[in-house]
């Protein structure tokens, strides 16, 4: 199995109801692996057996007693994601290295795209508007610009209420949303029906 491109990071909320939305929606959109922050640790369980075998986890921090399958991996203390069957990728520091580049990088996606990078960290949340960019840049960097110029100032201003609105939103379409979600929404919905598959 490749390293994913897009590993989507899940965010830590009250109630396992509300985890198990993130991951079926990260299985509806077809997301390639999941992150899990070192908040979710005590989860880690239920996560991995919640998973199809098609998807990765990876631990921010390391659980020697859960049981990975060969794709999945851990954060080691280097900066290094080591899976199971032994690939490895470093947490990108500087456009250009060539490592996976965190999530604090996605608001200049463009820029690490440009340095060769395509390995990102992002939000559980954005994980179909990243991948279907992810997917237009081979094949037309001008066209996936085009559409970082509407994602950007979205992460750029983005907060974890924002990002957990949207697992909202998804389930309940015709309730009202905020700007921000909507604008979103309004995004991913293009995309991903024209360019998630690429």
């Amino acid at each position: 199995m490749a390293f994913p491109g897009i590993i989507s990071r899940l965010h830590p909320v009250s109630s396992p109801a509300e985890l198990q939305r993130q991951l079926h929606q990260g299985e509806q959109y077809r997301a390639e692996a999941f992150w899990l922050p070192g908040l979710l640790h005590s989860q880690a369980n239920e996560v991995l057996v919640t998973l199809s075998d098609k998807c990765s986890l990876f631990l921010e921090l390391d659980h020697q007693e859960l049981p990975l399958r060969s794709h999945d991996g851990r954060l080691h203390s280097n900066g290094q994601i080591i899976t199971v069957n032994g690939q490895t990728m470093t947490l990108a520091t500087t456009p250009g290295d060539g490592g996976l580049v965190p999530e604090s990088g996605m608001a200049e996606m463009a820029v690490w795209l440009e340095a060769g990078h395509r390995h990102f960290l992002c939000s559980a949340a954005v994980q179909p508007v990243a991948r279907a960019i992810l997917n237009i840049w081979p094949l037309d960097p001008y066209l996936a610009r085009h559409f970082l110029t509407g994602f950007t100032p979205l992460l750029q201003g983005a907060t974890e209420a924002d990002y957990l609105a949207v697992f909202t939103a998804r389930e309940y379409p015709a309730n009202p949303h905020s700007d921000w979600v909507q604008a979103y929404m309004k995004l991913e919905k293009k995309l991903h029906r024209a360019y998630l598959d690429h």
